[in-house]
């Protein structure tokens, strides 16, 4: 365990919580209400969190609930003054670890500890066993994903930009969060730019920050998330989406590591590690001129391509079986398995939304199913209804999965990879980026 996380609104309890997990060897980050608690666990992710049952704004376990509901990968010790049984039975069967009355003394929470460091220690074991990676989210037994996380393990240890590419839903922001946590900045912030969800001037402003009266509406100076990454890691996710306005902005922080708040030309320097996302093939972007060529080869320094859900058949059972879990944990259900015949419709169904839609699916049927099993009924209709329409439908691919066919074809019909170029129609660089992208060994 690396970091943790108190959530507790008495001030003696988190200094003394503080300086004994400090002593330790844990990261700690405190907070005193639940809304700052929850704010606090999405950006540092901690191994372990201890919640106070009773919060000034909110119970324990509603947070508690809402940890549980994120998906990510934690141990929660609920500690509370208010030690009853039906609480402690309740913060279990939600997904707490442990629980702990106050007054506790040292050695007690020194059991805890070790217990959830035994029961992190087998849970990797037996995944080993299995074949199975999970970790930050990411659970595959997929050969071809184990391959990526391993490249992706040893970019990590470098500064160099990753670009993560692939569908929507494939767990692209998961692999940027896990990038973080193997490199040399895991102890420093992880901060995300949602470079498609803000106004072009908007976006502008998030990302290098604005001084006061930079714009109508900047009443105040404002700290640009490259700023509040310092030392850390800056996530660009959907970076095909920003406007041509701030590219050439953006490329001269990537060269120089240098930038100017809007507003203020006095030039400010960070030091961060960048990794950027796109759902969309940059290189088309650069030829219709919508991305520019040079930021392009700035931003694909180390390109990591993470494949559709379609492509990972073997994951859909794996990942099916561990959303139940948690979905269980989310409205208070007990589903044990999934029906023969509903993962066998789940099996052929191609998932254009990936792994977000198949969370949906699952969290949908844990909520609709009547008995302890999700059964093919539970299933959304667009779902269940592939099945009889799977002799046409089978045969219809996204553009992605037919240029990636071809290519194969191609390559394998073909004397050379000069060759093969010729026959598709493209440069012999384009081909060999392709190729990277795709796997195509």
């Amino acid at each position: 365990m690396k970091k943790a996380l108190i959530i507790d609104d008495d001030r003696n309890i988190l200094t003394t919580l503080e300086v004994y997990l400090e002593d330790k060897g844990l990261e700690v980050v405190s907070a005193n209400t639940g809304i700052q608690g929850l704010e606090y666990f999405q950006k540092s992710r901690p191994d372990l969190v201890l919640l106070d049952m009773k919060l000034p704004d909110r119970d324990g376990l509603s947070v508690l609930k809402e940890i549980i509901a994120s998906g990510i990968k934690t141990h929660v010790l609920m500690i509370t003054a208010y030690a009853s049984i039906e609480t402690a039975v309740s913060a279990v069967k939600m997904g707490a670890f442990d629980y702990l009355p106050k007054p506790f003394v040292p050695g007690q929470l020194d059991l805890v500890i070790e217990r959830i460091k035994r029961f992190h220690a087998l849970e990797t074991e037996i995944a080993s066993l299995k074949g199975i990676f999970s970790e930050g989210g990411i659970i595959t037994r997929n050969h071809k994903m184990r391959r990526i996380l391993q490249n992706a393990r040893q970019a990590a240890e470098s500064n160099a930009i990753v670009l993560i590419s692939g569908e929507s839903g494939t767990g692209k922001g998961l692999l940027a969060h896990l990038i973080h946590e193997w490199s040399h900045r895991a102890g420093k912030p992880f901060v995300t730019v949602d470079c498609a969800g803000f106004q072009e001037n908007l976006l502008e402003s998030d990302l290098f920050g604005h001084i006061k009266g930079a714009f109508t509406g900047a009443v105040r100076d404002k700290i640009g998330k490259l700023k509040l990454a310092e030392g850390g890691t800056v996530f660009l996710d959907e970076v095909s989406e920003i406007p041509a306005s701030i590219q050439g902005k953006l490329l001269r922080f990537l060269q120089n590591r240098e930038f100017e708040r809007v507003g203020d030309p006095v030039p400010q320097q960070v030091d961060v590690r960048v990794i950027a996302a796109t759902n969309r093939d940059l290189d088309e972007l650069v030829k219709d001129g919508a991305f520019r060529e040079d930021l392009y080869f700035r931003v694909n320094v180390l390109e990591i391509f993470l494949p559709g859900l379609r492509e990972r058949a073997e994951d859909i059972s794996l990942l099916a079986e561990h959303y139940i879990k948690q979905a269980n944990r989310m409205n208070g259900k007990a589903i044990q398995a999934i029906s023969s015949e509903a993962m066998q419709i789940m099996q052929e169904y191609p998932w254009p939304g990936n792994i977000r839609e198949l969370i949906n699916v699952i969290e949908r049927g844990v909520i609709m199913a009547r008995g302890s099993e999700l059964i093919a009924d539970d299933l959304p209709r667009g779902i269940k209804d592939y099945k009889k329409d799977s002799g046409a439908a089978m045969n219809l691919q996204n553009l992605a999965d037919i240029e990636k066919n071809h290519m194969q074809k191609v390559i394998l019909s073909t004397n050379s990879l000069e060759e093969a170029a010729r026959v598709l129609g493209i440069d012999p660089a384009t081909l060999w980026r392709k190729r990277k992208k795709y796997q195509i060994d």
